[in-house]
């Protein structure tokens, strides 16, 4: 027999009803951009995952919860350890704090015996330690109000914390386990390989997730081409592999410490401490990508989609910073509620109603990749993607001056952005330190947008042409397009 509701809580209940019934009928278009930002493309870098929570966390909740960024520099202070591992920290004035160890792990490091690997590593992450349980460290980690997380992008493996300002040496300890004393037990192997292909399978109901890693295959083939995601086919067997990928990548040169919101003298201190026994062997320097080019086409049913690429350029160069100006030009993304975009590719989505398409332009420590990714029904995916190929060619060199100043903003807006939140600003500087040995103030990234001028981009347009385009198809593959007739 069904309990009564009590009085008062039908009472609130009804009061809600009229307030979403009242609210919905003022705004009818809230739905709309409620599943819109719910459904809006994801982050390409591996999906971040807590220990703590247990869960896959898809990155678009990330996105429901930025704040808008500031260019105010936070104080940057960098120190070599005795160990020699590289200390950073940033004073952000923040209520909680933060420690990350950035190693130079990613996805890219993987030979071809050893593919996945990385992600295997990943994932081992606060698993059993010679001197705690994975059940201890969780426990501990809960107990103090804090988070520990594992993130994996192409060219870094990330494993930080989140916590008071007082429990800095207990999450600093936990991070150096990891690094050091994880045991990789043959037991926890399964376990691992489970979480793995969870990931790989969520990874691959995102479409857009995809078709990027397809791109990256296609564009780098080796290094760069590595997918995030160990697949079904990795000669990754057993933990003694990932145990030897950790003896390997755990050195010295490979490591960078990231705080924020913390004592610089305290975090190199414990630095000294925890990483003293740290191997200081040189890694071997990974294979230089080579851009390629080419056609992938996978057949799968649901929407399609279609990435068209370009040979792009290393991040903090000053062809990286042309080639951002260049994709906020040509964007794609509505950025005013309910309204529609302005932007060339906006306008075309406009114009073909049934298709999306976003801009992107993603830099490693040595090559880059520029593009448009197009989704929607087949038909309209072929006339876009036709669309887009002469607006490369022809509408970019007559760009106007008002649309150029429009470009620079928001490109400057988008590098803010990156140091907005912590996990962000902490794969940023800590990719920055390992990959250039210095931290680029965030003042002098948006002042590199004020040297450009409208010639540059042109220029540049020219030169992502002369490159051998990167295409990937995916759903319908018998009516998407085919890379020569665009």
């Amino acid at each position: 027999m069904m309990k009564k509701c009590p009085s008062n809580l039908r009472y609130d209940l009804t009061n809600d009803y009229i307030f979403a019934r009242d609210f919905l009928s003022k705004y009818p278009g809230f739905l709309k951009e409620f599943f819109f930002l719910l459904t809006r493309k994801p982050s390409h870098t591996m999906l971040r995952s807590c220990r703590l929570s247990g869960k896959f966390t898809n990155p678009i909740s990330s996105l429901l919860g930025r704040n808008y960024a500031s260019v105010a520099p936070s104080p940057v202070v960098v120190t070599k350890s005795k160990a020699g591992v590289t200390v950073v920290s940033i004073e952000d004035n923040a209520p909680a704090s933060s420690v990350a160890v950035v190693v130079k792990a990613g996805s890219r490091v993987e030979s071809i015996d050893n593919v996945g690997v990385a992600h295997f590593l990943k994932n081992f992450a606060f698993r059993s330690t010679e001197s705690k349980t994975a059940f201890r460290i969780t426990r501990e980690a809960e107990h103090l109000g804090g988070i520990l997380s594992a993130n994996l992008t192409r060219e870094s493996l990330i494993f930080s914390g989140e916590f008071l300002h007082t429990d800095l040496p207990h999450f600093l300890e936990v991070l150096s386990d990891v690094v050091f004393k994880t045991k990789y037990e043959p037991y926890e192997f399964k376990d691992v390989k489970k979480s793995v292909n969870f990931e790989r399978e969520a990874a691959e109901a995102i479409p857009e997730v995809i078709t990027l890693d397809a791109a990256h295959a296609v564009a780098f083939r080796h290094g760069l081409g590595n997918s995030l995601f160990a697949n079904a086919t990795t000669k990754v067997t057993s933990s003694e592999q990932v145990k030897a990928f950790s003896n390997k990548v755990y050195t010295a040169p490979n490591i960078t410490i990231v705080g924020t919101s913390v004592n610089h003298k305290e975090l190199v201190s414990l630095t000294d401490k925890l990483f003293e026994k740290v191997s200081h062997t040189v890694p071997s320097t990974p294979i230089t990508s080579k851009y390629f080019g080419g056609e992938s086409r996978i057949a799968a049913p649901g929407s399609s989609h279609f990435v068209i690429g370009f040979e792009g350029a290393a991040a903090g160069t000053p062809e990286y910073a042309i080639l951002q100006v260049l994709r906020a030009y040509l964007d794609g993304e509505t950025h005013t509620r309910w309204g529609d975009g302005v932007t060339p590719l906006a306008q075309l989505s406009n114009k073909l109603k049934d298709v999306q398409i976003s801009s992107f332009n993603t830099g490693y420590s040595d090559a880059g990749l520029f593009g448009v990714h197009i989704s929607g029904t087949p038909t309209s995916i072929y006339a876009t993607a036709r669309a887009v190929s002469e607006l490369l060619k022809h509408k970019i060199y007559h760009i106007s001056k008002e649309d150029f100043q429009s470009a620079i903003a928001k490109a400057k807006y988008y590098t803010a952005a990156a140091y907005e939140t912590r996990a962000s600003k902490t794969e940023l500087i800590g990719g920055q330190i390992l990959h250039s040995g210095k931290v680029i103030p965030i003042s002098d990234a948006v002042d590199e947008f004020n040297h450009i001028t409208i010639e540059d981009v042109k220029n540049m347009a020219e030169k992502l042409l002369k490159s051998t385009p990167t295409t990937v198809a995916l759903g319908d593959i018998n009516t998407l397009p085919h890379a020569d007739v665009l």
